[in-house]
C-alpha cells in the first residue's frame, strides 16, 4: 500500500518505490504482469502506471492515451 491523496502527485519516495518494485518485478520475470488499483481508479492508479510508461520510453502523450483506451 501507497497511499497518497487522490488529486495530489505522488510523493517522491512512493514515485521511486515503485518504480523500483516494477524493475526487480520484470528483472525477475520478464513478460509479467503487474496489476494496479486505487480506490476510486480513477487518479491515483492511472497517475502510477503513466509514470511507469513514461519511464519506460514512451512520450506522455501516448501514455495518456493509451491509459485512456
Amino acid at each position: 500500500d501507497w497511499p497518497f491523496d487522490d488529486g495530489a502527485p505522488p510523493p517522491s519516495q512512493i514515485v521511486e518505490d515503485w518504480l523500483n518494485l516494477l524493475k526487480t518485478k520484470f528483472r525477475e520475470e520478464p513478460g509479467c504482469c503487474v496489476a494496479v488499483h486505487c480506490v476510486a481508479g480513477l487518479g491515483r492508479a492511472p497517475v502510477l502506471v503513466a509514470l511507469a510508461l513514461i519511464e519506460c520510453g514512451m512520450k506522455y502523450e501516448d501514455a495518456v492515451q493509451f491509459i485512456r483506451q
